[in-house]
Order: C-alpha cells, then sequence, then structure tokens
C-alpha cells in the first residue's frame, strides 16, 4: 500500500462481478469474506448497462486495499464492468501498488487477456458501434494484464504453501536424539499457550538450535532466527532497534520507517504479533536488556507460540524471570532438561567442599585469595569444579569465570579463558596482553565474582595475572579460588589461612570411590568385596589411583581369580608423598599401560604430543590415529560390510575412557559419544615417558618446556606439531 496510510482505506476488498455471477459464487464468496471479518464492498445495485462509471463507486475502489475481479463470459459486454477495470489497474498501479486477484469464471482463463471467443466479440461489437473507441484502447490494455497477474498469484500462493527454506548448517551435529527431546519439551502440538525455552551451555549451542529450528519451522504461521545478538548489539553501528526491525520483518510485518527507540520497538512487536502463532529464536542472548526488548513476555505472541533463548550464561533467564514474571523452560545442551551426564565423583570431598565454600563467603578476614594445595591426582580441580558450578556459591557469586592455568601458560591466553566466561564479545587475537587485562578488569569492576585459577604450578604466573583482579578496596568486591601443587604459591598469593590441603582418601572413602567407579551404583556381591577393598587400600588413598586402577579392574572379569591377579601385582608400587612416592605412582599408572591392547598402546601414548590441560578434539585426535596409521581396517565376510576407521577409533577411545586413561570433557547428544577429551598430567607424563625415539615431534606454547614434549630421534621425524608461539619466535 506504498504512498497510503491505513486510515485512507474504508475496505480491505472491492469484490467486482457481473450480473448472473452474484448468485451462488459471488454471494458465497462475499459471506465468507464478512464471516472472516474481512471488510468487503460490493455493488447492491444491478450492474448498469450504458451508463458512466459513477464517482461513488470510484471512490469505493480508491479507498480499497485490494480487489477480487470475477470474470465470466459476460464481463466485456459491460461498459461499466470495462471501465471498472480500467480503474482498478490503474489504482492497483497494475498489481504493484495493490493486490488484484482475478476469478475465471466459467470462461477460458487465455479469452481474457487475449480477448478469444465471448471476450473477442464483445470487443469487436464495441469497436463496431464506434461511440467508445476512445476507450476501447483502455480497455483492451486492462483486459490484456489480467494474464499476468494471474500468473504472479499462483506463483505466489505456492510459494507461500512451500514449507520455508532451511538455515544452512555446514556439518550439522547430528543430535537426532537430542533434538527430539528438546522438541518434546517445546509441545509443538500444543496451541494452549506461548511458551519459552531457555536453553544453555558450553557445546555447539547455536548449530544445535538451527537444527531445532529447521525441524520445527514448518509448524508456525511466522518465524525468525535472529543469530550472534551479542556480537550485534556491541558492534559499533547495530543495535537492539535493528533487530527489532529485523524481528518484525521476517515476521511479514512490513516495517516503513525507523523504529527509532527499543521501546518504541517493544510495542510494535507486542502490537503486531500479539495475535500471531510464532517461532521466535533469540541465539546469544548475554544481558537481560536483550531480552527486554525482543521478547519481554509471553503476551507479546499469540497462544501457541514459541520463544527459544540460547546463552552461555543460565543467569539471564533467572535474570528474566524475575523481572518479568515469565516461565522459562531450561534446557542444558550438554546434559538435557535433566542432568544425563554422571557428575565427577566428589567422594571424601564433603568437607572439603563446606570448609573452602566458608572461606570464599567470609568477609570478615583478610585477603581474596583462597588456596587448594595438594599433589598431583588428589583431586583438587574436581573438588573447585564441585565448588564453581554449586547452586550455593551461584548466588553468592553471579559473575564466574574459571581458567585452567598450567606449567607451559601463557598471560595472553589466560585472559582470553576469562574474558570467554565473562563477555560473550570476540576479542580479536591482535589484542596485546595488557589491552586483555584491561577488559578482564573492566568486566569484574564492581560486581561480586568468582574467578578460578586452576592448576597454577609457580609464583611467576601469579605475578603475571594479579594485576587483572581490582582488590576489594578499589571497586572489587569478589574473590579468587586457586589450586596448585605449590605451598609457596598459596603464600605469595597470601591467600586466607589456613590454606586448604587436599588430604590422602581414608580406607572407608577409598573403598566407597572404588565401588562407584566399577560398579556404577551397583552392590558389590560379598565374594568380591575382601578383594576390591584390599585393591582400594593399596592406592593409598591417592585419588587418581583408585580411579585408574579401578578402570583396570573394571575391564576384567568380575571373579575372584580376576581380582587377584590384580591384587597381586599393585603392593610392589607402593604410593606416597616423596619422589619414590611419585615414581610408584607413575608404576602404578605403567601397569595400566601394559594392560592395554597392543593395537591400542601408539593410540594412548599419542596423546603425548598435545599440551598440558588441552582440551582434544575427538574428531580431529581420531583423524591424527588414521594419518599415522595406527588404526587398521578390519577384514569382513561377504555379507557384512566391514567398519569405518572412524568407527574403529572412537571405539578405542571408547576403551581408554573406560579404563580412565582419558578424561571425558563434553559428550554427544546422545550422551554416550566423546565430543572433547583430556588427559591427567601423570597420564600425559606417562606417556611422554614411553614415547622415546616415537618419530614425532612436538612444540608446545613455551619453548622452554620442550623437554618435557615427545621426545624422539629427529633424523626421523615423520610428525610435527607447533602449539602457538614463543616471544621472538614466528608461527
Amino acid at each position: 500500500m506504498a504512498g497510503s496510510s491505513s486510515s485512507h482505506f474504508k475496505y480491505d476488498v472491492f469484490l467486482s462481478f457481473r450480473g448472473y455471477t452474484r448468485l451462488r459464487f459471488t454471494d458465497t464468496l462475499y459471506h465468507a469474506l464478512i464471516n472472516n471479518r474481512i471488510e468487503t464492498f460490493r455493488d447492491s445495485e444491478k450492474l448498469r448497462i450504458g451508463k458512466e462509471l459513477e464517482g461513488a463507486l470510484v471512490e469505493e475502489i480508491e479507498r480499497s486495499r485490494m480487489s477480487i475481479l470475477i470474470l465470466c463470459d459476460e464481463s466485456p459486454t459491460s461498459k461499466w464492468c470495462l471501465d471498472e477495470l480500467v480503474k482498478i489497474m490503474e489504482c492497483s498501479d497494475n498489481g504493484r501498488k495493490r493486490p488484484v486477484l482475478p476469478i475465471y469464471f466459467h470462461v477460458a482463463k487465455s479469452d481474457v487477456p487475449f480477448q478469444n471467443n465471448e471476450y473477442g466479440r464483445a470487443m469487436a461489437n464495441h469497436e463496431q458501434k464506434g461511440r467508445h473507441n476512445y476507450r476501447l484502447e483502455a480497455w483492451r490494455s486492462a483486459l490484456s494484464k489480467t494474464m499476468g497477474m494471474a500468473i504472479e498469484k499462483i506463483v505466489e500462493e505456492v510459494t507461500k504453501r512451500l514449507p520455508p527454506l532451511p538455515l544452512y548448517i555446514d556439518r550439522p551435529l547430528g543430535f537426532d536424539s537430542e533434538l527430539e527431546v528438546a522438541k518434546s519439551v517445546l509441545e509443538i502440538d500444543s496451541h494452549a499457550k506461548c511458551l519459552m525455552l531457555g536453553i544453555h551451555g558450553d557445546s555447539e549451542i547455536s548449530k544445535f538450535v538451527a537444527e531445532l529450528y529447521n525441524k520445527i519451522r514448518p509448524h508456525f504461521v511466522s518465524a525468525s532466527f535472529l543469530s550472534n545478538i551479542s556480537d550485534k548489539t556491541n558492534e559499533s553501528g547495530r543495535s537492539l532497534e535493528d533487530l527489532q526491525e529485523t524481528l518484525l520483518s521476517e515476521m511479514g510485518e512490513e516495517v516503513k520507517t525507523k523504529i527509532g527507540s527499543t521501546f518504541k520497538g517493544s510495542s510494535e512487536i507486542k502490537r503486531r504479533l500479539g495475535q500471531k502463532r510464532v517461532l521466535l529464536v533469540l541465539d546469544d542472548v548475554d544481558s537481560i536488556q536483550q531480552l527486554n526488548s525482543l521478547a519481554g513476555g509471553i503476551d507479546w505472541f499469540g497462544l501457541g507460540s514459541r520463544i527459544i533463548i540460547t546463552t552461555r550464561y543460565e543467569d539471564v533467564l533467572d535474570d528474566h524471570v524475575l523481572k518479568n514474571g515469565v516461565d522459562i523452560k531450561k534446557y542444558c545442551i550438554d546434559k538435557g532438561s535433566s542432568s544425563t551426564v554422571k557428575e565427577e565423583n566428589v567422594v571424601g570431598l564433603v568437607k572439603d567442599f563446606e570448609t573452602v565454600v566458608n572461606q570464599l563467603k567470609d568477609e570478615g578476614s583478610p585477603g581474596n585469595v583462597v588456596s587448594i594445595v595438594g599433589m598431583g591426582g588428589l583431586g583438587k580441580t574436581t573438588l573447585a569444579r564441585k565448588i564453581y558450578n554449586s547452586d550455593e556459591v551461584k548466588k553468592v557469586f553471579p559473575c564466574r569465570a574459571w581458567a585452567t592455568v598450567s606449567k607451559d601458560f601463557r598471560g595472553k591466553e589466560i585472559f582470553k579463558s576469562l574474558l570467554r566466561c565473562l563477555s560473550k564479545s570476540k576479542h580479536e587475537d591482535s589484542s596485546c596482553e595488557e589491552e586483555l587485562k584491561q577488559m578482564v578488569r573492566k568486566c569484574l569492576k564492581g560486581k561480586k565474582y568468582l574467578i578460578v585459577l586452576d592448576d597454577v604450578w609457580d609464583t611467576k604466573a601469579w605475578f603475571i595475572l594479579k594485576d587483572c583482579f581490582p582488590n576489594n578496596n578499589n571497586g572489587g568486591n569478589g574473590m579468587i579460588l586457586i589450586t596448585t601443587r605449590n605451598d609457596q604459591v598459596a603464600y605469595v598469593t597470601r591467600s586466607k589461612e589456613p590454606h586448604h590441603h587436599i588430604s590422602f582418601m581414608d580406607e572407608e572413602e577409598s573403598w566407597e570411590l572404588f565401588c562407584n567407579e566399577v560398579f556404577d551404583g551397583e552392590e558389590c556381591s560379598a565374594e568380591l568385596e575382601p578383594i576390591g577393598r584390599s585393591i582400594a587400600k593399596s592406592c593409598k588413598g591417592l585419588t587418581l589411583a583408585i580411579i585408574t586402577t579401578a578402570g583396570i579392574v573394571t575391564k576384567r572379569e568380575r571373579s575372584e581369580d580376576a581380582w587377584e591377579e590384580v591384587m597381586n601385582l599393585l603392593p610392589y608400587w607402593c604410593v606416597s608423598e616423596d619422589k619414590e612416592g611419585s615414581e610408584g605412582m607413575m608404576k602404578i599408572l605403567k601397569f595400566s599401560y601394559d594392560d592395554l591392547p597392543n593395537k591400542m598402546t601408539p593410540c594412548f601414548l599419542y596423546l603425548g604430543v598435545f599440551p598440558e590441560d588441552e582440551e582434544i578434539r575427538v574428531r580431529d585426535l581420531i583423524s591424527l590415529w588414521m594419518a599415522e596409521g595406527f588404526i587398521e581396517a578390519i577384514q569382513s565376510g561377504r555379507s557384512k560390510a566391514p567398519p569405518e576407521p572412524e568407527d574403529i577409533g572412537e571405539q578405542y577411545l571408547k576403551e581408554l575412557v573406560d579404563r580412565n586413561l582419558v578424561q571425558v570433557v563434553s559428550r554427544r547428544s546422545d550422551g554416550k559419544g566423546v565430543k572433547k577429551c583430556r588427559i591427567h598430567d601423570l597420564i600425559r607424563e606417562l606417556c611422554i615417558s614411553e614415547s622415546n625415539n616415537a618419530p614425532r615431534l612436538s612444540f608446545p606454547n613455551n619453548l622452554g618446556s620442550y623437554a618435557c614434549s615427545v621426545r624422539c630421534n629427529q633424523s626421523c621425524t615423520c610428525s610435527l606439531f607447533v602449539y602457538g608461539y614463543a616471544e621472538g619466535w614466528p608461527l
């Protein structure tokens, strides 16, 4: 309706017809339009043959949003009908400004534009009489244009009825089972109410929701997928008003002028979509302001609408519930609507958890650093992760971030890790270390925050990192939790005393952890319990040793003979906190390595090329195994196709996970396959110690730590791994 205000129009439809079509067809169509509350005009008098088009009727045509033409074999005999058609075409600009829908009633469609048969005879009769030759050309032109409009309308109507084009997704995740669960949570078939679903997690959440959107889009009248909202509202020149306009446009609502303010945009969304059943995806939301402007409440949208919000910050969803009173269902892509991934075992750490949390909450004692200290394998990271994810801590510290420091750290990478938790904005690699440090400081200033620095090896790391944390006397209101093997780190950071030392497990705790790992909730039989207790006791309370040994036992037959074989070997490898104890620990770990099948040995040792604490993408790892020739195709009979090398690689990895040699970082949606993994520092040292003269060379982030990488005879190197770069060295 370009160039016309909404108040200009009096009718939605002008219905044009000729005498006898009024009976049945036109009458039925007219009442169907009226019953659907479509304001429709039709001339109540008989069409008058020979009269000029009256001024009042011209005005009704001009003030109608669109026209419907009922074209029958008698239509061209009436000069009134032909003049009416010419006026309709003028007002619609041949269908470009206002829609014109032709309906051919008992007449061939081609007869009208080409003036054949009745239309040809009628036009010839007008021409023969000669009284209206000055209008004849306009009549012919108007009739000829109905064909083009009919074809355009057919194409338009067909297009409307085709399913919308799906979003393009490069390498779909294939989360079929997870998608079906999310779809059931959305209750797609219910039109009873509008529903909001918040999906959170650290996985490839945008891809997941794009696949979900493609699955459910055909169920809705209109839909909009607004991606990367956080980035778009933080970029210069972009704003929430732009997103509001995009939302309305994708929902089929014409936006003629700039919205101008989020308040006006919110009103427009609520006014225009309040009666529509729509699907809206708000991807990558990181603030309550974004939700307030784009989906303030369920009354903004019609019954049966579904609003899907994705975020890495569950707190944003909680804020929306509190401030707007909306009901949001929550769904975690990593865990589903209820956790389906087994939590890390925290046996023996209950008291430790309470002690550390109390230290973090204690604002009366000086200092804002709390330390967890202990040797490798005691469960420092497990305890810190349990504290970080607890509801109790989330309530006290709404702003939280985690960074793994490790032995071979780079300050720039640590700051980027913290920023990924604190802000979804992109941080270019060109930003220098000092710029990133100031960004972290700005994100934390004035907030109640908890920062976890996991696996801090020496004091050098603290001196580089400490300036990014505002102290409590200078706009800071947060705490820092450090895990370290070195007491000296705890002293230098001036952490609250006493420093919390993780102790070895007692016999009952060791047995409980052993049972959890081996039986996964089942009870140990009376026959196996004495032997099992002896195996657990031989690990002398070291968590990693218990878990590793349990992984070995799990793969053995549940019989006294099989378990006695393991028990008889363990006493030779004592575990203590001194150097000899560390060597004993490595012997226990080596026992797990020696127990591997020959075909899996090179796959396991290969893990030593990755840097400390590296999160390894399983897809990439299996590809590397294949490239190195570690995975050999299995020959199969003709009746059954052999398994693909990728499937064999997944089985190898599953075996390593089952033996607790590899830790799962994240799983696929089915809860079975592994997406990312890592290995413990001690396991990595075992890989390196057993990989002498391997034909591969690995340079970690810091060249100074090269001595700890996989060692080889460099004259026969066939694989080279370079991670990052050191100062002064090219990539």
